[in-house]
């Protein structure tokens, strides 16, 4: 067994890894100073001072990666064969996370890329990681600005990797372990129980997503169908997929997602880390841009004017925006539209609440999850609506939760 390079395993490794590493190898920690730094030794050579190592726990000192590969270095000298293995696999795997690496060819001169090509291989990678939160809360075929805030906050912990020497990728890094809400918390809210997603199961989502739009535009290519592409949005096949693989295919000789799953436990685990890999080619470009005609089309955004009662009204604290939610009367096909108004046009939806009123509104409807909301509102009024008119019931007891 070849000796590694310590300070690119130590590059790999954190502290709490190595540390779990000797544990797991027969070494007993017997003393250091808490957050600074732990020392160890092998159990069978517990009285002698030259089988043993120290790990610094403090990554902001200005020595913790020279004394984290000295470690290292001594690990490899005094352990067995079993903490070898564990080293060498840190020399291939990394710390940082499952990796994601978005991949395109172009036909240029050596050592270059087209410049728009280059910024669709960004838009691509930047849409494909949307989609990927975005899918783990619910399936749609259209998302519009539905799930944002899961996919905001997966977005802010996730890493990027520097461009590969020789290539055009886009390497991103996802925190396998950390937990993302649908909803934002305010201090004092209890955790839900549901609504809680990581960063593994996100990424997973990712590898779902395009094995589904590999087989959708496979199957159309075979059968001239597009039965796949509706059939597969329950796999995380959507509009907005198609247009993150149109951008890394646009200008290309082909594109590739590779995504390998990483952890501190996989450095421990006999089997190789999971890998994915997806390709797509030029010619897929346009079966991919139907798919997402037709995606789009089942809840495309629409200007629409509603007319209709307020029955839930939701805001922090009085003179803030907030939002309504309406019994749909009339305007569109949506039998209740979620509306955030400014504090003006907040009032103006309390008074109509109060005086039993209708509010008509015009603005874009769009389809999030279950709810349609309608964005952009404008033209507000209030329309005295009788509670004989056809159709309608003003007073209905039945009433959801307006979130």
């Amino acid at each position: 067994m070849s000796t590694p390079d310590f300070r690119e395993i130590a590059g790999h490794l954190t502290d709490s890894q190595l540390t779990l590493a000797l544990q797991r190898s027969g070494w007993h920690k017997f003393g250091g100073q808490v957050g600074l730094y732990t020392r160890w030794r092998l159990e069978s050579d517990s009285q002698t001072s030259g089988s043993q190592l120290l790990i610094p726990q403090d990554r902001e000192t200005d020595d913790y990666e020279d004394l984290l590969s000295q470690a290292v270095a001594r690990a490899w000298k005094l352990g067995d064969n079993k903490i070898r293995t564990v080293l060498e696999r840190a020399a291939t795997l990394h710390s940082l996370g499952d990796e994601i690496k978005f991949h395109k060819e172009a036909h240029s001169r050596r050592g270059t890329i087209p410049w728009t090509a280059g910024e669709d291989l960004h838009a691509g990678a930047h849409k494909s990681m949307v989609v990927a939160a975005k899918i783990r809360k619910s399936k749609a075929a259209y998302f519009g600005s539905s799930n944002s805030f899961l996919a905001r906050s997966f977005l802010d912990s996730v890493l990027m990797g520097q461009t590969e020497v020789g290539s055009y990728v886009v390497t991103a890094y996802a925190p396998p372990d950390e937990v993302f809400s649908e909803k934002k918390l305010r201090p004092g809210d209890t955790i839900p129980l549901i609504g809680q997603h990581t960063g593994r199961e996100i990424t997973l989502g990712l590898v779902s997503a395009l094995e589904a739009a590999r087989e959708s535009v496979d199957h159309f290519n075979t059968s001239g169908s597009t039965y796949g592409f509706v059939e597969n949005v329950s796999r995380g096949f959507c509009y907005e997929l198609t247009q993150a693989v149109r951008s890394l295919i646009r200008d290309s000789d082909g594109a590739e997602v590779e995504i390998e799953l990483n952890s501190g436990e996989d450095l421990f685990s006999e089997t190789p880390p999971q890998r994915h890999k997806l390709e797509f080619t030029p010619s897929d470009y346009s079966v991919l841009e139907r798919a997402g005609s037709l995606l789009a089309t089942v809840a495309r955004p629409q200007p629409v004017t509603v007319l209709g009662m307020v029955t839930l009204l939701e805001r922090p604290k009085a003179g803030n925006p907030g939002v309504v939610r309406l019994d749909v009367l009339g305007g569109t096909s949506a039998r209740k539209m979620r509306v955030r108004l400014k504090v003006q046009d907040y009032d103006l939806a309390m008074d109509a609440h109060r005086n039993n009123l209708a509010l008509r509104v015009t603005g874009r409807q769009e389809l999030e999850g279950h709810f349609y909301w309608l964005y952009d509102p404008e033209i507000i009024e209030l329309i005295n609506v009788t509670p004989q008119t056809p159709g309608v019931d003003i007073n209905s007891g039945d009433q959801d939760p307006l979130f």
